[in-house]
């Protein structure tokens, strides 16, 4: 199985009605490293996991798409 995390952010950034731009903003990033991260051109630090959660509301297995 291929993890593609990207595909994942851009999903949930799409269902909470937000742009690139505010996700960039909220974490504090350009919104040219989200472009890349949700064309998985590039990966994002590990560390964000925890805030992608939680500006999502999702757990991080969610956030990876893990649930059954």
């Amino acid at each position: 199985m291929e993890l593609q995390i990207g595909n994942r952010i851009r999903e949930l950034r799409k269902v909470s009605g937000m742009t690139q731009e505010q996700l960039a903003e909220l974490i504090g990033i350009s919104f040219q490293a989200v472009s890349k991260w949700e064309n998985n051109i590039a990966l994002q630090d590990i560390s964000l996991v925890p805030t992608f959660a939680r500006i999502f509301g999702v757990t991080t297995d969610e956030l990876f798409a893990m649930t059954r």
